[in-house]
C-alpha cells in the first residue's frame, strides 16, 4: 500500500495512484485541514498484517510528535483532493516516478512487486535501444546487399539470368549498365576467307563464321584483321567494330546468344596495297 504524511502535523493516509494522480498530488489533510503535496513524503508498505502493525506503530510514534492541537490520534484521518494550482500542475508531473499521469502504476495497480514509475522507465529504456539497434544492423545490411548487388551485376546476370530485367530497370535510375560476359576463349572464328573484289582491284572481301561456344549470351566481338605480304610481313592492319561488320549500329540487348553464330562479309579498301595473307583475330577491348 502507499502511504503518505502530512508536512504539516504529520499525519500518515492511505492513498492510491488514483487519489494523487487526480490533482497532480495536491491534498488536503484531514486533521489539520492543510494542503500538501502527497508526492513529497510517499512511502509504501506491505500489504499484509505486517505492513497494518508498522504503519499503527509509525502513527503512535507521529502522534507524540504532532503539534498541540493537531488533532486527536484517535480521530479517523480523512484525505481530500484539491484542485492544484497552476504552478503545481506544472511541476508536479515531475515529481511522481517522472512519468505522465496516465502513465502512473496504476495498470499494474496490485501487481506482484508493484514498480514504480521509475522501473518501468528503466525497463523501456533496454526495448527502446534493442530496437534501435535491430533497425540499424537491418539497414546496414540492406546498404551492403545493395552495394554487393551494383559491384557484382554481371556476374549475377551471367550465373541467373531471370535477374537481368530486374537489374537493369534499377541500373537505368543508377545511370549505369549490367554488362554481358566477354569470354574470348569461348569464340572461333570459322571459314574465314579474304578474296578480291571483281572489277575493283583496290577492294578486298572478307567473309567469316563467328560462333559463340558459351552457353550463354556474349556481346559481339571485335575483329582484328591483319594484312601480309609476300614475305609474311604485316602491310595493313585494321580493327573492326560490330556495328562494322553487322552494318547497323548494336542494341543494348542485342548480342551473340549461347551456342549461336553469325556469319560476315565485310568490304575493304586497300589502295596501293597487295596483300599475300591475312590473320583474323577476334577480341574484346
Amino acid at each position: 500500500m502507499l502511504i503518505t504524511i502530512c508536512t504539516h502535523c504529520l499525519a500518515r493516509f492511505r492513498v492510491t495512484p488514483q487519489q494523487l494522480n487526480a490533482r497532480q498530488g495536491q491534498v488536503r489533510c484531514g486533521r489539520c485541514g492543510e494542503v500538501f503535496s502527497g508526492f513529497e513524503a510517499l512511502e509504501r508498505v506491505p500489504d499484509d498484517d505486517t505492513g497494518t502493525r508498522l504503519l499503527a506503530a509509525r502513527e503512535a510514534q507521529d502522534a507524540q510528535q504532532r503539534p498541540a492541537g493537531a488533532g486527536s490520534p484517535e480521530e479517523p484521518p480523512q484525505l481530500e483532493t484539491v484542485e492544484a494550482p497552476r504552478e503545481a500542475r506544472q511541476e508536479a508531473p515531475h515529481a511522481f516516478h517522472r512519468a505522465p499521469p496516465a502513465a502512473a502504476p496504476l495498470a499494474h495497480e496490485g501487481a506482484e512487486g508493484d514498480q514504480t514509475g521509475e522501473a518501468f522507465d528503466a525497463a523501456a529504456s533496454p526495448a527502446r535501444l534493442s530496437r534501435a539497434w535491430s533497425f540499424g544492423v537491418l539497414l546496414l545490411a540492406l546498404v551492403l546487399a545493395c552495394e554487393l548487388a551494383y559491384a557484382l551485376r554481371a556476374p549475377l546476370a551471367q550465373r541467373y539470368p531471370v535477374l537481368r530485367p530486374w537489374l537493369e530497370s534499377a541500373c537505368a535510375r543508377a545511370g549505369c549498365t549490367v554488362a554481358w560476359p566477354r569470354e574470348e576463349r569461348l569464340l572461333k572464328l570459322q571459314e574465314s576467307d579474304l578474296l578480291e573484289v571483281p572489277g575493283h582491284p583496290d577492294e578486298i572481301a572478307l567473309s567469316a563464321r563467328i560462333r559463340n561456344l558459351a552457353s550463354f549470351a556474349q556481346d559481339y566481338p571485335w575483329l582484328e584483321l591483319t594484312l601480309t605480304d609476300v614475305s609474311g610481313q604485316p602491310a595493313a592492319r585494321r580493327v573492326l567494330r560490330p556495328a562494322d561488320y553487322l552494318g547497323h549500329p548494336i542494341a543494348r540487348d542485342e548480342v551473340l546468344g549461347g551456342g549461336a553464330e553469325i556469319a560476315i562479309q565485310v568490304r575493304l579498301a586497300t589502295p596501293g596495297i597487295k596483300p599475300t595473307g591475312y590473320e583474323l583475330l577476334a577480341f574484346y577491348p
